[in-house]
């Protein structure tokens, strides 16, 4: 069985030939791979590196100078990880009780707030033990 390069997924159809490799395009994620192919030009770790230095404050163009990956491909990542944590954010449930909450951080994160307030405000934070669901 094939496994889409990209997601993983099976749902599969043939599309075309390369050098007498069959060509295959993934239904879930529109994205073509060649059969046997395994290359990946960089992995998580490198990913979560670039992450890691855009969250503490560092600018995409030095991101890119240190790690020698485009700023393209740095934005790309951004945008991926943001879908990824407000996919996160609108399948979290927020528990009506506060009894059920069964552990809460306060920290610092406003240094000015708005008086009149009309919807409240939430977040998820990315930490290295997990991810938490901030309501300000």
């Amino acid at each position: 069985m094939i496994f889409c390069k990209h997601c993983g997924e099976t749902n599969l159809v043939k599309n075309g030939n390369v050098k007498n490799k069959q060509r295959y395009l993934c239904k879930s994620c529109n994205r073509t791979f060649r059969e046997g192919d395994i290359r990946q030009k960089y992995g998580m770790v490198e990913k979560l590196r670039v992450l890691k230095l855009y969250i503490e404050g560092v600018g995409i163009r030095a991101i890119e100078r240190l790690e020698g990956i485009s700023s393209p491909v740095i934005i790309h990542w951004i945008r991926e990880f943001a879908k990824i944590l407000k996919d996160k954010l609108v399948s979290t449930e927020i528990p009506s009780d506060p009894r059920e909450i069964s552990i809460l951080e306060v920290d610092e994160l406003f240094t000015y707030y708005q008086k009149k307030v009309k919807k409240p405000m939430c977040g998820l934070l990315w930490t290295e033990t997990g991810i938490k669901l901030l309501i300000l």
